[in-house]
């Protein structure tokens, strides 16, 4: 179980995201181009344009997965329909998204406004749909090959990208934002022919009103559900850019928040790998195996994400080429060790998305997005742009283990998860880890030795647990 769980992260999960994992190798020598204010630019914009993310597919994603489960012989045609309901309206969402981003482009980019705004407005448009309908076809479907193929050349495009837009021609943000376009297209291309041609996946126009009805009756509760990535991890830029921060400083909390996202493209790609698992143990009432799996996953993070964080100085060095920038690792270990939340989150809501409990999912994540950036309009004018790493890490603690106490979830016949016990673990290895930050690098190597050893013997404990799990 677990080689399928890392071959399908690594081919159909982690895939996807090359494009960004990529751009962490071409550090060392982009960040030699870059400031803080290419940073901050950049930070700026993603932050307004999120927004607005929430929005883009109005939920449909837990559609798509039940459609395609339940309805093993019909769900193309509900598929088609949802594809063209997502198409028409990426239409007014491309121009609202427009007009924000004329309105908030920092003063530092004008010149090149125009360009951002068609840039990341036409991929809304024109792309985005048909690479969700086909990666998401592709995931559900357990078809990982074609998958690494397309983003093992997007990947690769994506990196002579960087090297060449920031590094030779000197396009400072401006890198970013043609990189991320082309390889875009790229991925839309190889997802257009096979959805639309060889699955005739072709969008139906014509809606039938009482089937968008009951799909939006699932759908649109996700909606503030997924503004939770949102605001819990590009909100804060927006806070600070409305609160005045310079937009250096802005940069250096950015560059430091790259770090939490590269662990977030990690385990969001784990957990599209474990997600048809859980859905799988659950239709089968297989309770205790989805326990060991959630125990076994959480203890995998913690250990990893504690050995990550205490070398974090040392990698910065390693890859950041700017002094400035550098300076911002110690948030860096805050924002990693906040994704530690992710496991015991999936248990959660994996159960209520099966049982179709979408209604109460965004009392979770929306509402830990709300107490993040009501902490950060409080905190920030008084200790400074650094206190949002805090922030964030109590909202993504509380998105991690709230759902254990919604109503909802405990009227569900379900074991004890210990979410007390875990989240107690969380913060304190977060606390020795961020006391570690300037050990002496021998000591460094001594701590790394015990904490491997720990977590090999309390991976092989759990792995115990699951040697008898049906998947």
């Amino acid at each position: 179980m677990f080689k399928k769980i890392f071959t399908n992260t690594l081919i159909y999960a982690l895939g996807p995201q090359l494009p960004k994992i990529a751009s962490f190798f071409v550090l060392p020598i982009i960040t030699k181009d870059l400031t803080s204010v290419d940073y901050g630019v950049y930070g700026v914009v993603i932050a307004y344009t999120g927004l607005l993310g929430g929005l883009k597919d109005l939920g449909v994603s837990v559609n798509m997965s039940n459609l395609f489960y339940r309805h093993p012989t019909r769900w193309q045609t509900g598929w088609r329909q949802l594809h063209a309901y997502v198409s028409l309206w990426s239409i007014p969402y491309a121009l609202l998204q427009s007009l924000l981003l004329y309105f908030i482009i920092p003063h530092e980019a004008q010149s090149d406004k125009w360009l951002i705004i068609i840039l990341i407005s036409s991929s809304s448009v024109f792309f985005d749909a048909t690479i969700m309908f086909g990666s998401r076809y592709y995931q559900l479907a357990q078809r990982p090959f074609y998958m690494a193929l397309t983003s093992a050349i997007v990947g690769s495009l994506s990196i002579a990208l960087n090297l060449i837009s920031i590094s030779y021609f000197k396009m400072g943000y401006m890198g970013w934002f043609v990189s991320t376009f082309i390889g875009t297209f790229i991925s839309f291309l190889f997802y257009f022919f096979p959805l639309y041609f060889k699955y005739k996946l072709i969008p139906i126009f014509k809606i039938r009103l009482k089937f968008v009805s009951r799909q939006l009756k699932i759908a649109l509760p996700m909606v503030p559900h997924n503004y939770s990535a949102y605001l819990l991890s590009t909100s804060d830029r927006l806070v600070m850019n409305v609160l005045g921060i310079k937009i250096s400083e802005i940069g250096i909390y950015n560059i430091a928040y790259t770090f939490g996202n590269y662990v977030d493209f990690g385990g969001s790609a784990i957990g599209m790998a474990v997600g048809p698992m859980y859905t799988k143990l659950y239709s089968s009432k297989q309770e205790r195996d989805v326990r060991s799996l959630t125990f076994t996953l959480q203890t995998c993070f913690l250990f990893g994400s504690f050995l990550l964080c205490l070398w974090i100085k040392e990698l910065f060095w390693l890859l950041i080429k700017n002094p400035e920038l550098q300076s911002g690792y110690y948030l860096a270990i805050i924002v990693v060790m906040g994704y530690n939340y992710r496991p015991m989150y999936w248990a959660v809501v994996n159960k209520l998305a099966y049982h179709e409990q979408t209604q109460v999912m965004w009392r979770i994540s929306f509402t830990a997005g709300v107490v993040n950036i009501i902490l950060n309009f409080i905190l920030i004018p008084i200790y400074g742009f650094q206190v949002a790493a805090i922030t964030s890490f109590i909202g993504l603690m509380y998105i991690g283990f709230s759902g254990f106490f919604l109503k909802a979830y405990r009227e569900m016949d379900n074991l004890d998860y210990f979410p007390v016990i875990w989240i107690g673990a969380i913060i304190g290895l977060s606390v020795l880890v961020y006391f570690l930050r300037d050990t002496p690098v021998q000591i460094k190597l001594m701590i790394s030795a015990v904490v491997t050893f720990l977590g090999v013997v309390g991976f092989y404990k759990f792995k115990d647990l699951l040697s008898t799990t049906r998947i």
